[in-house]
């Protein structure tokens, strides 16, 4: 797995650079948007140590391919591999009509599952005082 410098495509009025970081963002606010997925933001920069850009999405290069991995956490109850889905096509169409990027994977790498929080249990609890 090679990390990438810059993403770039030339153009016939001239180059289009786009940071790794921002494609990562990209992907990171696509994430958050569906529906019982949260990103882990900056999942392997605590561990390695580092400014948090990604929202836990990582952008590699696999032999000419572009891979990202995405770390989060869903709700109890819901589908894991129909979220994943969701996420991983989500995330190819916004970058190619975004970035004009094909990504050849998304890995989706569920880290924890939520307990479900509902209002009225909490009301209740305090109630109960």
């Amino acid at each position: 797995m090679e990390q990438i410098k810059k993403y770039s495509k030339d153009q016939e009025l001239g180059a289009i650079e786009i940071a790794p970081e921002v494609i990562e963002s990209i992907a990171g606010i696509v994430a958050a948007q569906v529906e019982g997925f949260y990103p882990v933001p900056g999942f392997l920069n605590t561990i390695f140590g580092g400014k948090q850009l990604s929202k836990g999405a990582y952008l590699t290069e696999e032999n000419g391919s572009f891979v990202i991995d995405i770390y989060g956490n869903v709700d109890y109850g819901v589908s894991i591999p129909k979220t994943a889905l969701v996420l991983q096509n989500k995330i190819k169409e916004q970058l190619l009509f975004s970035c004009e990027l094909v990504i050849s994977q998304v890995n989706v790498h569920v880290q924890e599952i939520l307990p479900v929080h509902h209002a009225d249990a909490e009301l209740f609890e305090l109630g109960d005082e």
